[in-house]
């Protein structure tokens, strides 16, 4: 039983980092229509969903953005520039 557990973890932690994805394309999205100033960590984050995915003005598929950032999420990309301009997170 032990091998069929890690066989679905690995699934759950799979679909965690898509869920992940998906709410930071959504924040950017967000982001991008605010007019004022955001924090320093939120506007390197925004940056850094920016680099890999652009901004949705027409209806397009979302698979290919929702794979990348799936990736961005498991690379801890975001997380090491936010780190980099505030301090450390933990």
């Amino acid at each position: 039983m032990g091998m069929n557990t890690a066989i679905k973890n690995g699934q759950i932690l799979d679909n965690a980092y898509g869920v992940l994805g998906i709410e930071f394309i959504a924040a950017a999205q967000a982001l991008d229509f605010r007019e004022f100033k955001h924090g320093e960590g939120v506007e390197t984050a925004r940056k850094v969903v920016r680099k890999h995915i652009a901004h949705l003005d027409e209806d397009r598929p979302l698979y290919p953005d929702h794979t990348k950032m799936k990736e961005v999420v498991k690379s801890c990309e975001i997380l090491e520039e936010v780190e980099k301009l505030v301090g450390n997170l933990e």
